[in-house]
């Protein structure tokens, strides 16, 4: 199965790659990036026609409800569920670091909304810099600001943020971050299954984060992971990959 993402100046290509014991027994999956070097080695017939993506976040102005992701082909037509969302910057660490408002223009604030490019995907969970307390085991979503407040807050070393996933809190509800976005485990592993099925050659356009004033979502809790950070730790060298990457 390949997917192809779009960075900034050049689309990458990445394969779901089963490794086998000497049982041939699946015993785990790993994302596999190329660049635009190694396209030249793939199968050109297919790939001539591409499913356009987009990945739609709507999330509240009060940010301790949770919002809404939904995956769409570029026609308008929803793959997805309504998948629960959570965008809120935790109080404390904020304060810490001199946002106690949580502007999401400043480091360690709320999600910033705005348009991203969505340059790769990355594996988390064991074995990788991803613990899976924190960013879950199934994988996270690259995002590289390009528009709105997300490019005001790049200029404040909001570089990179994360589609991710993560445990619920002790009550069961979806914990916040230091500005990524965060599902849970179960829906993000719907989101990968779906950009993945979505058809022959899947392209992920973009990820639209637009704030809405009437949304009504369950709330969360201010709970982060102890190893998440502003930028998220190493995203600087995922915005820009270069020829062969493993994660």
């Amino acid at each position: 199965m390949v997917v192809r993402v779009f960075g900034a100046n050049r689309s990458y290509f990445l394969i779901d790659r089963y490794m086998m014991d000497s049982g041939d027994s699946m015993i785990t999956r790993r994302w596999v990036l190329f660049g635009g070097l190694i396209a030249a080695l793939l199968p050109r017939r297919g790939m001539a026609n591409s499913t356009d993506l987009v990945i739609e976040v709507n999330l509240p102005a009060d940010r301790w409800q949770a919002g809404i992701l939904r995956l769409k082909r570029a026609n308008g037509e929803t793959l997805t569920e309504d998948l629960t969302v959570y965008g809120k910057a935790d109080n404390g660490r904020a304060a810490q670091e001199g946002n106690p408002a949580r502007s999401p223009v400043l480091p360690f604030g709320d999600t910033p909304e705005g348009g991203y490019s969505v340059p790769r995907m990355v594996s988390t969970g064991s074995g990788t810099a991803y613990t899976d307390r924190s960013y879950g085991p199934n994988g996270a979503l690259v995002l590289k600001p390009e528009s709105g407040d997300a490019k005001v807050a790049e200029g404040n070393g909001r570089t990179g943020l994360l589609i991710h996933g993560g445990d619920l809190s002790s009550s069961g509800k979806l914990r916040a971050t230091h500005g990524c976005l965060r599902l849970s485990n179960a829906d993000m592993d719907r989101l990968l299954a779906a950009i993945r099925e979505a058809g022959n050659n899947p392209v992920l356009q973009r990820c639209e984060v637009v704030e809405v004033s009437v949304l009504v979502g369950p709330t969360g809790v201010d709970e982060p992971g102890p190893d998440e950070s502003d930028p998220p730790p190493g995203i600087d060298a995922l915005l820009e990959p270069l020829g062969l990457r493993l994660n």
